[in-house]
């Protein structure tokens, strides 16, 4: 059960699709950076109660894919996939419930290079729960040194 809730939990506070840029908007950091601060509350918890709440969210991140810069537009567009795949889930059928926690597991990341990007550049904190730790551990080296009677020439 905690898993399910950790993947739509996932699925709604980052979700996103894959979408097509359109050629009327382009990508633009500043509109970006404008547009999710001032709907922080639809990014981190999107009203999705009735068909027209879940289809003028899913219009909204379409709009921020678009807006998305290059730095982090694949990754939006991601987390796009993620919120249509989590809108689709047919629930009771084990496959879509399948299907929404695997795309929920593979656009963590995603979601998490978003979360980073946001607070960097747009002092936006957008609260992520994730299954998986997103933070790189530096790689652990072990050295042993040679021993006093080991001669390196041999």
């Amino acid at each position: 059960m905690r898993l399910r809730s950790a993947t739509i939990t996932v699925c709604l506070l980052v979700g996103v699709s894959a979408c097509t840029r359109s050629d009327q908007v382009d990508s633009d950091a500043g509109r970006f950076c404008a547009e999710a601060v001032a709907q922080r509350d639809s990014i981190v918890t999107p009203p999705l109660g009735t068909e027209a709440e879940l289809q003028a969210t899913l219009e909204f991140y379409r709009l921020m894919g678009q807006l998305a810069p290059i730095a982090i537009a694949e990754e939006w567009n991601d987390l796009v996939v993620n919120l249509e795949t989590a809108a689709a889930l047919v629930p009771g059928d084990p496959e879509s419930e399948q299907l929404v926690a695997m795309t929920a597991f593979a656009t963590e990341p995603s979601a998490y290079r978003v979360k980073k990007w946001l607070a960097a550049n747009c002092a936006l904190d957008v609260p992520i729960t994730t299954i998986a730790p997103q933070e790189q551990e530096p790689a652990r080296t072990t050295s042993i040194a040679p021993s006093a009677t080991s001669d390196p020439d041999g």
